[in-house]
C-alpha cells in the first residue's frame, strides 16, 4: 500500500554494481523514461562508482550506500562461495542505512535491480510494509538464496523464460524483455564511416566485420572466437573485432591468454581488440555479423537485442535467454564451446550477402516487436501500479 502523500510515488532502486553492465545499463534507461509526474526515483548504490556517476546525469537522486560490491568469482559457474556469503553478511549494516532512506524519502516502493540487494531490500521492505520487486537478470540458481529471496518479495520481473523461478508462482512472476531506445541506438553512416576509419586507417579490402561487444571474461567463450579465426584463415576475408576489457583481476588474465592465442595462432592481422569503447550503438551498426559465444547462460544478453535493433544478425550459443531471442530468421544458434560450428555459421553467412541482408531485416522487426524501451518501461510502470494499490 502506498505510503505517502503525494500523488507521485517514491521509488527506490537498489543496484550493488560499481561498473555498468547489462543490467545498469537496463537500469539507465528506465530511469530516463519514467514517468516523474507519476513516480520519484532515488537509486541506492555504491556511491563512488562510475554507476552512480551515470544516475546523475538522469533526474533521479543518488543515495549512496554502503552495498555489498559484485563478487570477483573465478567460477562463474558456481553462484556463490561461503566467502561471499560471509563478505555480504558483514556489510548488514547497510540496512540500517535503508530503513533510514525509506523514512527520509517516504519510500513507497523498492525495486532491486539484484539479487544480493533484494534480500537486504526485502528485509527493509517488511520491517516497513511496502512493497519490494526484483528485476531477475541470471539465469543460473543461488540454490536456497533464491527460494529466501522469493520469500520477500511481492514480485519478480523476469527478462527471459530462462530466469524463470519453477518453485514460485507465476502470478508471482511477470516477463518483460529487456528494452533498447530503438531510435536513439540508430547510428549514421558519418559515425559508422569514421569509427572504421579510426580502426582500419590503411586498410581498403572488403572484409567482412564480425565482433564481440562485451566485459572480455572467460564465460564469454571468446577464445572459441580466435579459434574459428584460426579455422577460417584463408577461406573468407573476415576480422574479428573483440570490443570490450577486463572487469575483475581473473579477466586480466584471461585479456593476456586470448592476445597469446591471437599470437599462437596466427592471426593477428585478423583480431583486432579494441578495449572498451563507449557508445556501442556505433560499433554495433559498423558490425556485418554480432557474435555472442557464452558458455555458460545469460539471462537476456544485452548484445544480442542491441544488434537487433540496428538490423544485424546474430550467431550465438543457444543457452539461457539467447534461445528465445535468436530464431532461424534473425540469426543462427551454435553448440557452445565449439570454434568449427562457430567459424561454419559465419562461413554460410559470409557466402549469402542476400540471407545476411534479409536475416538484419527480420531482427529489426523483431527488435521493434519485443524490445522496444518505451514498452519495456510502461510494462514495468504497470507492475509499479499494481503492488503500490495492491
Amino acid at each position: 500500500m502506498k505510503t505517502s502523500d503525494t500523488l507521485k510515488s517514491n521509488i527506490l532502486y537498489l543496484d550493488s554494481g560499481s561498473g555498468i553492465g547489462g543490467g545498469q545499463r537496463s537500469l539507465l534507461l528506465l530511469l530516463n523514461l519514467l514517468d516523474k509526474d507519476r513516480f520519484t526515483p532515488f537509486v541506492g548504490c555504491l556511491g563512488d562508482s562510475e554507476f552512480a556517476a551515470e544516475v546523475e546525469k538522469t533526474e533521479a537522486s543518488v543515495v549512496p550506500l554502503s552495498l555489498p560490491a559484485a563478487h570477483n568469482k573465478k567460477d562463474k559457474v558456481r553462484r556463490f562461495t561461503l566467502s561471499d556469503l560471509l563478505e555480504d553478511f558483514r556489510q548488514l549494516q547497510v540496512i540500517r542505512q535503508l530503513h533510514r532512506t525509506v523514512k527520509q524519502h517516504s519510500i513507497d516502493l523498492i525495486h532491486a535491480n539484484s539479487l544480493s540487494v533484494a534480500l537486504l531490500g526485502g528485509i527493509v521492505a517488511r520491517i516497513n510494509g511496502i512493497p519490494i520487486l526484483m528485476h531477475k537478470r541470471y539465469a543460473t540458481s543461488y540454490g536456497i538464496l533464491d527460494r529466501l529471496c522469493e520469500r520477500l518479495l511481492h514480485r519478480v520481473i523476469l527478462v527471459s523464460e530462462a530466469t524463470r523461478w519453477n518453485f514460485a508462482s507465476e502470478a508471482k512472476q511477470t516477463l518483460i524483455y529487456n528494452g533498447v531506445d530503438l531510435e536513439a541506438f540508430q547510428a549514421s553512416s558519418e559515425e559508422v564511416e569514421t569509427l572504421r576509419t579510426e580502426l582500419f586507417p590503411n586498410a581498403s579490402d572488403a572484409s567482412l566485420l564480425a565482433g564481440v561487444v562485451t566485459r572480455i571474461t572467460p564465460e564469454k567463450g571468446i577464445h572459441f572466437l580466435i579459434r574459428a579465426m584460426a579455422e577460417l584463415k584463408g577461406k573468407i576475408p573476415i576480422r574479428l573485432l573483440i570490443v570490450g576489457g577486463p572487469y575483475f583481476e581473473k579477466d586480466v588474465d584471461y585479456m593476456e591468454e586470448l592476445k597469446q592465442e591471437v599470437a599462437d595462432l596466427g592471426v593477428e592481422d585478423s583480431v583486432i581488440f579494441t578495449g572498451f569503447l563507449s557508445d556501442t550503438r556505433v560499433v554495433t551498426s559498423l558490425l556485418d555479423i554480432v557474435l555472442v559465444p557464452s558458455i555458460i547462460p545469460e539471462a537476456c544478453p544485452r548484445t544480442i537485442i542491441e544488434a537487433m535493433a540496428v538490423g544485424k544478425p546474430v550467431i550465438a550459443t543457444p543457452l539461457g535467454g539467447s534461445k528465445e531471442l535468436v530464431t532461424s530468421e534473425t540469426g543462427i544458434l551454435v553448440p557452445p564451446e565449439d570454434a568449427s560450428a562457430v567459424a561454419e555459421a559465419i562461413a554460410t553467412l559470409a557466402a549469402d550477402q542476400e540471407r545476411l541482408t534479409a536475416i538484419g531485416r527480420t531482427a529489426r522487426t523483431r527488435a521493434v516487436q519485443l524490445f522496444s524501451s518505451e514498452k519495456n518501461t510502461a510494462l514495468t510502470e504497470a507492475v509499479y501500479t499494481e503492488l503500490l494499490t495492491a
